[in-house]
Parts: structure tokens; sequence; C-alpha cells
């Protein structure tokens, strides 16, 4: 083999190790756009669950209270912090009669956030088992430093 086909063999594993090096790289990014979508959507099923265990009806999903809880979930996840927004402002965007909402940090999964956050606290455990909601949206965000911030947004008509 000359010194040119050593070379090019040289550069050619080169480039197949900085390809590879990207592919490992960028795939993260790739799951983690679908994270909070997956997130979100446990924790609908987990509140779904725990209102039909209870002799209730499930929640539909609500559009503006999504975007009402994912604007919640970025505004906590930015600040590292876990707040309420004005939820009579909700009320009125997403012409509603009811509202309420949870938040949550540091639950790993949208079923952990459900059963061991939320269902745990009396205040936040009354908000998933009132009866006259009748909708919900759900947002989820990573913080900076991994941590997972929530809101869960309810609504009636």
């Amino acid at each position: 083999m000359s010194g040119q086909e050593r070379r090019i063999g040289a550069v050619s594993v080169l480039f197949a190790a900085l390809v590879w090096v990207a592919m490992v790289l960028t795939a993260p990014q790739a799951v983690a756009l679908k994270a909070p979508a997956e997130y979100a959507q446990q924790a609908v099923t987990s509140t779904n669950l725990q209102r039909s265990d209870n002799g209730l009806r499930t929640l539909a999903d609500d559009k503006c209270l999504a975007r009402a809880a994912v604007r919640q979930a970025k505004a906590m996840a930015a600040r590292e912090e876990m707040f309420h927004q004005d939820i009579y402002a909700v009320l009125r965007k997403c012409r509603l009669r009811e509202a309420g909402e949870n938040v949550a940090y540091g639950f790993d999964t949208g079923a952990s956030v459900v059963a061991d956050g939320w269902m745990n606290s009396p205040e936040h455990r009354a908000n998933i088992l009132r009866s006259s909601y009748n909708r919900v949206g759900i947002g989820a965000v990573q913080a900076a430093d991994g941590t997972w911030y929530a809101a869960q947004v309810f609504g009636r008509r």
C-alpha cells in the first residue's frame, strides 16, 4: 500500500469517526424534542386513570389549556423556580367558566408527577378529582440542569 493510499484510508477512518460522533451528539437532541410531548401524554393518561378509578369521567385534551400549560412550564424552567400563573387570564383566554392549575418540578415522568406528586398533595389531588372539570392541558419542559417542570391546567366551559 502506498503512502497516499494510507493517508486516504486514515482520512476515511477519521471522517467515519466524525460522522459517528456527530450522530451520537445529535441523537439525544432528536429524542429530547419528543420527550416533553411524551411526558405530557403520560400525565394526561395517568390523570384520567386516577379519575376513572374514582368514578369520574375522563378529561378531554384542550389545545388552549395545553398552550397555557406549556407556557407556564417554560417560564418555570427558565427561572428554575415553581410558581403559578394568572389563572384568571387563562380563564378568559380559553373562554372557561372554571379553571385550576397544578404545578410541579423534579419528577422524571408524566406518570410519576401525577401518581407520586400531585396525588399525594391534598390540594393537587382535589384538582385532579374535581368532578366539574372536563378539560385538561399539560406542559412539561426540562430546565438547563435537566430538571423537569410541569404544569397541568384544568377547565370547564
